[in-house]
């Protein structure tokens, strides 16, 4: 991140986007009084289709449960996919090229873990988990949180650099990794959020789309 001190600004959008990569984030926000925050992340594969996680430190909160990267969009963020690129890069040091669509929650219906079960894990985002055009919407702490989640293409995979005081490690997770919430190594793979969860899930299904 040493020779880049600024996120990348020269990045393409979708036209599928324009919403939220022409809007400040206090008018989306002015128009819909019923979301209190907004929160941007980043889905991004490698070319092997595999999704880049994040886990979390165990000094913050969700203590080693594992994410997409993103965060609070800032008041300098000029919209909601330059708070995501900015995040990317910030918990990352990876540098998005473009930004192609936004990535929606897998439909509970093709939502298996492999057994023919549904589960879903304890954590941020769990009552009144909905999607709202392109965001995913969740009440925690008493107040309703809308997030955006894009597919985001970036310069390299191959310079994940992560910050110590906000997450532990970093994994390429393969969709059977993610649908069994287990490494291939045997290790748990627990997510932040059931909404995280089908949102990754989601990215596989779009990325084999993208790839047929």
């Amino acid at each position: 991140m040493a020779a880049h001190s600024r996120p990348p600004t020269s990045y393409t959008v979708s036209p599928a986007l324009h919403r939220y990569s022409s809007v400040p984030p206090a008018a989306l926000l002015a128009a819909d009084p019923d979301i209190d925050h907004l929160i941007a992340g980043a889905v991004v594969t490698n070319p092997h289709g595999l999704v880049l996680l994040l886990r979390r430190a165990a000094t913050d909160s969700w203590p080693l449960r594992w994410e997409v990267p993103g965060g609070c969009v800032d008041a300098a963020d000029a919209s909601l996919v330059a708070a995501a690129v900015r995040e990317l890069w910030e918990e990352t040091g990876l540098r998005a090229t473009a930004v192609t669509r936004a990535v929606r929650l897998l439909d509970e219906d093709e939502d298996g873990d492999g057994d023919g079960e549904v589960k879903s894990d304890s954590g941020e985002g769990e009552a009144d988990l909905r999607v709202k055009d392109d965001l995913c919407l969740f009440r925690e702490t008493g107040s309703v949180w809308a997030k955006l989640t894009a597919w985001v293409d970036v310069e390299s995979c191959d310079a994940v650099v992560v910050r110590d005081d906000e997450h532990a490690e970093w994994a390429w997770v393969s969709e059977e990794e993610a649908r069994r919430r287990r490494f291939a190594d045997g290790r748990e793979l627990d997510f932040v959020s059931e909404g995280v969860r089908r949102t990754v899930l989601e990215g596989f299904r779009l990325w084999k789309l993208a790839h047929q």
